[in-house]
């Protein structure tokens, strides 16, 4: 596999990490925990490879971070129905362009 689709797997497993905590509701629902807990090794293990095969930490960081903001955000906003206010949809907008920036697009 490549770095790239080895990250992608990472930054997509983080988010389901981020699903799973909201809903686990404060770590009173045992399975969303477990499956929370799971996700985030899961994703850690395929960012570690990632570099592990030469992607610089910046990128492997700066993109799994920033992706990682922006799927939570999208996750929240289509799944558990949050609202975003203009600002914050502006600030995502940013962190994309900066995910892209660092990435190399």
């Amino acid at each position: 596999m490549t770095e790239t689709v080895l990250l992608a797997g990472s930054v997509a497993t983080q988010g389901l990490c981020l699903a799973a905590m909201r809903a686990a509701d404060g770590l009173r629902r045992p399975g969303w925990v477990v499956v929370a807990f799971g996700a985030m090794a899961v994703s850690v293990l395929l960012m570690a490879r990632a570099m592990a095969l030469g992607m610089p930490l910046a990128v492997a960081y700066g993109v799994w971070s920033g992706a990682g903001i922006a799927l939570g955000a999208a996750t929240g906003v289509l799944v558990f129905r949050d609202r975003l206010r203009p600002v914050h949809v502006a600030g995502l907008v940013l962190v994309l362009g900066g995910v892209l920036l660092v990435h190399g697009l």
